[in-house]
């Protein structure tokens, strides 16, 4: 049997309506006048033959009926408007592979995926670890996210963040006796180190700290490893806000003497200039970047 169906023009000015509380914002959205608003929810009034709303003044207030009405309603606009939209940007669905540190995905991006999977949920997404400046970082992935200074030749890149770099350590280090109050006490401490010792030569010089051999350590092998090795207690590392956020908050780990160092290395996506043209690719950089620009304004 055929569905009978009230007309789609007075579900949407019902559903606006009840969104907004009234008429006068219903119309402005769906760009008609109020007179028109009104006439369409007297139209499916009459349609239902029950009354959707209480008028109180300009203000309108959901009857029981309407309550009933509107969950259904705004769920199938919904459902119209996405397969609306994947009508019109077909090329979106398809595999997306993307290379990236471990410790960058592992602590910045899996907690925000979610929200571009809800986003495109037709992408279908493959994260593929590898080491920051390694030479294979774009082979078989259509995007990368790097951590190095560049240049990337042939490449195109985009900055996603500049960071600063600052020791990071177990409460329990601090309450071991050994004092750890001022950066010159770190001469007492094992560093770890996730490079060549690089990053901790350059925060000891920037921040004027003398007497601490910053070649000597514990060596991890990626920057998540490091970041574990702190929360065990082991030494002190140095951390950022895209990689140590978590274990901040939660109080696993601690920040120390309040001095961050501008890193010599920033977290850059790479990939090639021809990939730019694909859809999916495009709305995966638009995505991370925007994710990117409120995580990292938060964090300052």
């Amino acid at each position: 049997m055929p569905r009978r169906l009230p007309p789609l023009n007075p579900l949407r000015a019902f559903e606006a309506a009840a969104r907004h509380g009234g008429m006068t914002r219903a119309a402005s959205e769906l760009n008609v006048t109020h007179g028109a608003i009104s006439h369409q929810v007297r139209a499916l009034e009459g349609s239902l033959k029950v009354a959707l709303f209480e008028r109180r003044g300009r203000h309108l207030t959901l009857t029981p009926a309407g309550q009933h009405l509107l969950p259904s309603v705004q769920q199938a606009l919904d459902l119209i408007a996405d397969a609306s939209a994947r009508l019109s940007r077909p090329d979106l669905d398809g595999r997306l592979t993307v290379k990236l540190p471990i410790a960058f995905a592992s602590k910045w991006l899996l907690p925000r995926l979610g929200r571009f999977r809800d986003a495109y949920p037709q992408i279908e997404l493959s994260l593929l670890p590898f080491r920051p400046g390694s030479r294979d970082r774009a082979e078989d992935a259509d995007l990368a996210i790097d951590y190095g200074r560049g240049p990337w030749k042939r490449k195109w890149t985009r900055l996603i963040a500049s960071i600063d770099l600052f020791p990071i350590c177990s409460p329990r280090l601090i309450n071991t006796g050994l004092p750890l109050r001022e950066p010159g006490d770190l001469v007492h401490h094992t560093l770890i180190h996730d490079d060549d010792g690089t990053a901790w030569a350059n925060w000891l010089l920037v921040g004027g700290v003398e007497g601490v051999d910053a070649t000597a350590g514990l060596r991890m092998g990626t920057a998540l490893l490091s970041i574990d090795a702190a929360v065990e207690g082991l030494g002190v590392a140095l951390g950022d806000k895209a990689i140590a956020t978590e274990e901040l908050a939660n109080g696993s780990l601690v920040r120390l003497f309040g001095l961050g160092v501008p890193a010599t290395s920033y977290y850059y996506l790479v990939c090639d200039p021809d990939a730019l043209q694909v859809p999916r690719v495009r709305a995966f950089i638009d995505w991370l970047l925007d994710e990117a620009g409120q995580s990292f304004a938060r964090a300052s």
